[in-house]
């Protein structure tokens, strides 16, 4: 097949969530079928790493957004009824290449990743077109707007998260197929079910790149978070943690060290350095060091929607896992089996704890979590089912029919 990929953020590495799932998919799809690829870069910089992907790829196609212009793309954006998130990401430039990539490399399907590049290929009704919605949006900002610290955010979410109700469905109805991650983010976008297009497909993991070093020893009494501590959700959970939950393990086990794992940190996750039993590493080119050395992976997150790459991660490296319910949701784990949710913070502390007291409960857990996701969550488990699906939608255009009935000429973007 001829396969175009578009997305919002160009895969010059694997750092962040977005990135690395764009990158796993090329490369997934890149070794079966001539795949291109465009997408959005902040600045030429952000191109520096493209040898990532040029071995998987026939074409790739970068178009430079520049921060000044997106910010200002979303203040016109005030005075429309669209998602800011939307505006923010507003490039005519994006749509005109991809009909020229259409054109050139006669692509047969176009595959769209996130909500947000959905204004560039939506209107295209020459080949099957997939949105990947990826996590409810309408779900992601409602839980922003009531958690968030700042009035501000607080604002900008509320406005954000109203816009978004009802919106995400329109866009979804006019696709040939809306990938979701899991019926918690379908049942926010479409709480009627109204949708007959919805295909879920969430991201996996690389499970043999973090399986655990033969004889691997973890260090007693000792709690790791990895994720991107840029991404404000992230930021919460750690803060969260470190005052409501933190405390009443110490109370038990003040011996226990806690390791604060991920790039750019905000002041008030440094800050935590002053503890000695807490430790911020800030950027790392390999966080796996850290899932083999601890003894107890943690996830609180409370701003979330869709799957926690994190979560599998941890998994995948054999390392207990002890999440909040949010951070389930998208993985839907067996509890106690392959994860323990943690449902207050009373609970979360206990969890922890018992992991800690007792080494023969988390070795348990250890196994079984990190063969769960060998079972479920591989990326190649999540791809064969995407591509059975290409093959499906590109048989049937090659045969004038189409299974789901969407509406793709009546969308409306402004793209200018």
């Amino acid at each position: 097949m001829r396969l175009l990929f578009v997305t919002y953020r160009f895969p010059t590495n694997t750092y962040t969530a977005d990135k690395n799932t764009t990158y796993h998919l090329v490369k997934y799809f890149g070794r079966r079928h001539e795949v291109s690829l465009v997408a959005l870069a902040e600045d030429s910089q952000a191109l520096e790493g493209q040898d990532l992907i040029k071995p998987y790829v026939v074409r790739s196609e970068a178009i430079v957004l520049p921060r000044w212009r997106s910010m200002l793309n979303a203040a016109r954006g005030l005075l429309d009824r669209d998602p800011l998130q939307m505006w923010y990401y507003r490039c005519s430039e994006m749509r005109q290449r991809v009909l020229q990539v259409i054109d050139e490399q006669k692509i047969e399907l176009i595959y769209g990743y996130h909500l947000r590049s959905a204004q560039w290929i939506a209107n295209v009704d020459r080949v099957p077109c997939v949105i990947a919605i990826q996590p409810a949006q309408v779900l992601h900002f409602g839980r922003r707007a009531q958690l968030v610290r700042s009035r501000v955010k607080r604002f900008i979410y509320r406005m954000e998260y109203e816009r978004l109700i009802g919106y995400e469905l329109t866009v979804a109805r006019r696709f040939d197929r809306c990938l979701l991650i899991s019926e918690k983010d379908r049942l926010a976008i479409d709480p009627n079910r109204e949708l007959k297009n919805v295909f879920y497909n969430p991201h996996g993991t690389d499970v043999d790149l973090f399986a655990p070093p033969p004889n691997n020893k973890r260090e007693p009494a000792s709690v790791v978070f990895a994720g991107a501590l840029s991404i404000d959700t992230n930021s919460d959970a750690v803060l969260f943690f470190v005052d409501k939950i933190l405390p009443r393990i110490w109370r038990q086990r003040p011996d226990v060290r806690f390791y604060i794992v991920g790039k750019n940190p905000p002041a008030s996750i440094i800050r935590l350095n002053k503890d000695p039993r807490i430790r911020v590493t800030g950027f790392l080119e390999d966080i796996r060091p850290y899932l083999w050395r601890c003894s107890v992976g943690v996830d609180p997150i409370r701003i979330a929607a869709g799957m926690q790459n994190k979560v599998i991660e941890g998994m995948a490296a054999g390392l207990p896992m002890v999440v909040s319910p949010e951070a389930n949701e998208g993985i839907g784990a067996p509890e106690r089996e392959a994860l323990v949710v943690g449902k207050n913070p009373e609970d979360f502390a206990t969890k922890v704890l018992t992991l800690i007291n007792c080494p023969e409960v988390a070795q348990k857990l250890s196994i079984t979590g990190r063969n769960y996701v060998k079972k479920y969550w591989s990326w190649e488990y999540h791809f064969r089912q995407l591509e059975g699906l290409f093959f499906e939608l590109v048989t049937a255009y090659r045969e004038g029919r189409k299974d789901v009935d969407c509406e793709k000429r009546s969308i409306r973007f402004a793209l200018s």
